[in-house]
């Protein structure tokens, strides 16, 4: 028995103490045994070795494990290490091949090879790969992974990629790889390590802990080792430690004390940077060549992450950001760290980015600077480029004022600057206020340059629109975009689009859809002329939306179709207006869990948007629990609207209100409620609910009066939906007054009007006309919901029973003809619908008058109806 110690770099490594196995990875490396190269390469800390450890001990392979040494990278010591490393995983029962001379170098390593069986697997693997940096090794390598070497599977892990020809391996197909992606932790990995430490998390808890380590796994493990056993666990999740043990330890001396001074000089100064790229990073440290730093630290794993193909902008992972700020803080003085962040400030202005500007100049609480950004295009850079400014801490500015003897010019800024953060947390209840104020102002003491009055303009166009001004909205509109030439307007690219956008949204929720489409058209070609996507975004989801709330599918589809399209080739993200626009197609079309889903991912991206918008979806989730008769819900959605909104969202607001009310058993209440839109440019609109109101008073002819302002009065606020409704009604009322005949023609043109298309009103009257549609299957068959079935036991159908009591009983196709006379049908386009030749058609009339008897269509009509055949 031999006493010898055996050399640890050849064996395989113990696994940790509660060590939780992860079947996802294992499978994956299972899955990998189709190439002769496995890579895996992450940053420390990744999982790899234990990974690998593990799925060695589930596996029956032959292994032969080499922990790599930058001593071991020479090749006169790397080769006979390998050679060990293979002969220890024959087993000492195996013993090697006798015949393989015991010399060393790569022959030895690919004779040893040679022997292994081909039904057998032999892994080699080499972990720590990428200190292995000596040529000769590296093409020895090359050459044993190009081989072929039957039953040969070597793994490489390695902190960054080995400098070995990868770009070839992945092109001939012989390379699997794993990153530092692929070997994060998952929420439920996270979970199993937890549960094997005997800790527990409340939700909230445990999204912080996995948001913080990302899924690094040592990260993970090393903050369930501090919880472990402690009394609140919680306490300990959004801690930064250092001391011995802990994940900021680990972070110092095994990623940041590895680089060399300037790279940890420009983690440290560019730490506050939520991205940063490499000229942004020169900009910040003075230094140059940062971005060929960046890329290096990424391409070796050095916890930057790359955030685009192209290896331009970056981030730091959570946990190693966190390090890097403490060191700044505790390596600069406040001072340094402020004079950081205004050469970052000064970059972004430079180039354009306003919005991260501003951002940095309130974060290194400059107010001076923040004042002229405001006032000095960063409130229209952020109203062009749709960014939310209520987050930046704008308010605890407030009061903004200017030094003491500040110029002119300076307080002209500062007075600008408080109205644009006055602005941007004004609602729908103190906007109309402030827009007074702000007009008054504006028209004793204007600012005199033009970029100052942009802003001020703007500042206006955003109050009309909060609070709903339509006239306030078109004047300031009307300034920005240079109609009334008192001023030249400085170009802002997208501006005119988005003061467009803003002015047909606020026509739309005036009511006037057509005005609204016409200056969508012109957003749209201006968005398009500018190349803004985003804007050009927005503006083809409120055509969707547009479209869709007037029944104009064809067009809503369209726009809806060119606004996915673009988004998926911009990767951009869904505009809450686009969703609304689904909402709108699904209610529509009768689907109502697919209007509750595109309302639901619309609310969390509505703040900062079209305030008319945030109104609109709010109504949205009252729609689908009304329709369902879930009265108490739809009723609580209702009350979560303002008092202050646009008028025809308040119309519809009091619509649903009103038919709450009639669900309730008080339709009287519903229409006192619409009263005050009689004669109004809404009222038509409200005619829908006055008539289910009248209809549950048994007020037959005001309910006819209702549908007949919707059939006779040219009005644009009717689109075909409530035409469609209005006929339906019509039918119903029919119907109610003993005249079938005359319901199923007026159901026939109701489905001509629908084209398919509108399904809700037919659903909503599904069974009101269940018996009617049995009896006439033709409609029925044309009916786009499911026709009610018959109950079992019901009496047969009396149309058939009559027409057994006639001397001569009409046949099946007969009856079918006679129902379509009931219509405005011609005898060809009665042919048409049946499939049938006119003649043949004109034989089956012949037949029908002779049976009634009749001499002509009117009084074939009149005496199936007596018969009640129809």
């Amino acid at each position: 028995m031999s006493n010898a110690v055996r050399d640890s770099r050849v064996m395989v490594p113990q696994l940790p103490p509660r060590y939780v196995s992860r079947p996802r990875l294992l499978r994956v490396l299972d899955s990998f045994a189709d190439r002769p190269l496995t890579l895996l390469s992450a940053g420390p800390g990744a999982g790899k070795t234990v990974l690998l450890a593990d799925w060695v001990r589930h596996g029956d392979a032959q292994v032969a494990w080499l922990n790599a040494t930058p001593a071991d990278a020479d090749s006169r010591r790397f080769w006979p290490l390998l050679e060990s490393a293979l002969r220890a995983g024959h087993g000492a029962e195996r013993g090697p091949p006798a015949a393989v001379p015991r010399a060393a170098g790569i022959d030895v390593v690919q004779a040893l090879l040679s022997r292994v069986p081909e039904s057998a697997t032999q892994l080699v693997i080499i972990d720590d790969a990428h200190v292995l940096t000596n040529s000769d090794v590296l093409a020895d390598l090359d050459s044993l992974i190009r081989g072929g070497q039957p039953g040969l599977r070597l793994i490489l892990a390695a902190r960054s990629d080995p400098l070995l020809p990868l770009h070839r391996y992945r092109l001939a197909g012989q390379m699997h790889e794993l990153r530092a992606a692929d070997l994060a932790m998952t929420q439920g990995e996270i979970a199993d390590v937890l549960t094997a430490r005997g800790i527990t998390l409340a939700a909230r808890d445990f999204g912080i802990l996995a948001a913080r380590t990302e899924g690094w796994a040592a990260g993970v493990q090393l903050s369930a080792m501090r919880m472990e056993g402690t009394e609140y666990p919680a306490d300990f999740v959004s801690e930064l430690a250092l001391d011995p043990g802990s994940i900021g330890e680990y972070l110092i001396n095994e990623v940041l004390r590895e680089q060399p001074e300037a790279q940890r000089k420009l983690l440290i100064e560019t730490s506050f940077l939520h991205e940063v790229t490499g000229p942004l990073a020169d900009a910040v440290t003075g230094m140059t060549g940062c971005g060929d730093m960046l890329a290096g630290l990424a391409r070796d794993n050095g916890f930057v992450i790359p955030l685009d193909a192209a290896g331009e902008r970056y981030r730091y992972h959570e946990l190693f950001a966190e390090i890097l700020r403490y060191l700044l803080r505790r390596q600069y003085m406040r001072q340094s760290i402020r004079g950081l962040q205004e050469r970052a400030i000064a970059w972004f202005e430079g180039s354009g980015d306003l919005g991260n500007a501003l951002y940095w100049a309130v974060r290194a609480d400059n107010r001076h600077h923040v004042a002229r950004l405001l006032a000095r295009g960063g409130f229209v850079h952020a109203f062009v480029h749709r960014q939310d400014l209520s987050g930046l801490g704008l308010r605890e500015l407030l009061p903004l004022r200017p030094p003491r003897g500040a110029t002119a010019a300076r307080t002209a800024e500062f007075a600008v600057a408080s109205s644009v953060i006055e602005t941007v947390f004004a609602d729908a209840d103190s906007a109309p206020g402030l827009l007074n104020r702000l007009s008054a102002q504006k028209s004793e003491d204007a600012p005199a340059t033009p970029e100052l009055l942009v802003t001020s303009d703007l500042v206006e166009l955003r109050l009309g629109q909060k609070a709903f001004n339509a006239l306030a909205v078109d004047a300031a509109a009307r300034r920005l975009l240079g109609v009334n030439g008192d001023m030249p307007v400085p170009v802002v690219p997208g501006l005119p689009a988005a003061v467009l956008l803003a002015q047909a949204s606020t026509r739309l929720w005036h009511g006037r859809h057509e005005d609204a489409s016409m200056l969508l058209d012109e957003a749209l070609a201006e968005a398009r002329r500018d190349d803004m996507p985003g804007l050009e975004l927005e503006v083809l989801a409120m055509m969707a939306f547009v479209s869709s709330y007037w029944s104009r599918t064809n067009h809503a589809d369209d726009a809806a179709q060119r606004a996915h399209a673009l988004r998926r080739h911009k990767n951009l993200p869904i505009p809450p207006a686009l969703e609304l626009a689904a909402a709108a197609r699904s209610l529509i079309a009768g689907d109502l869990d697919g209007q509750t889903r595109a309302i639901q991912q619309a609310l969390p991206a509505v703040v900062g948007t079209d305030p008319g918008v945030a109104v609109a979806l709010v109504l949205g989730q009252a729609s689908a629990p009304l329709i369902r008769g879930e009265v108490n819900e739809a009723r609580t959605a209702l009350q979560a609207v303002g008092h202050r909104i646009p008028p025809l969202l308040a119309v519809m607001r009091d619509m649903m209100l009103a038919d709450t009310d009639t669900s309730l058993g008080r339709p009287r209440a519903a229409l006192r409620l619409l009263r005050n839109y009689r004669g109004s440019e809404f009222a038509i609109l409200t005619a829908m609910a006055r008539l289910r109101a009248h209809l549950a008073l048994n007020d037959v002819d005001s309910a006819q009066d209702c549908i007949r302002s919707v059939l006779t009065t040219p009005s644009a606020q009717v689109g075909r939906f409530i035409l469609v409704e209005a006929m339906l009604y019509d039918a119903q009322i029919a119907q109610l007054s003993g005249d079938p005949g005359r319901a199923v023609e007026v159901l026939v043109r109701a489905l001509e009007v629908a084209q398919g298309e509108i399904i809700l009103p037919f659903l909503r009257v599904n069974d009101v006309f269940a018996e009617l549609l049995v009896r006439h299957p033709i409609v029925g068959g044309r009916w786009p919901v499911p026709v009610p079935r018959r109950p079992a036991g019901a009496a047969a159908e009396p149309a058939v029973a009559a027409s057994r009591d006639l001397p001569e009983p009409l046949t099946p196709r007969e009856l079918t003809i006679l129902r379509l006379l009931t219509t405005s049908m011609s005898t060809a386009e009665i042919a048409d619908e049946l499939c049938l030749s006119v003649n043949t058609v004109k034989t089956h009339l012949a037949a029908i008058y002779r049976k009634l008897p009749a001499s002509r269509r009117r009084e074939a009509v009149l005496r199936a109806r007596q018969l009640e055949l129809i």
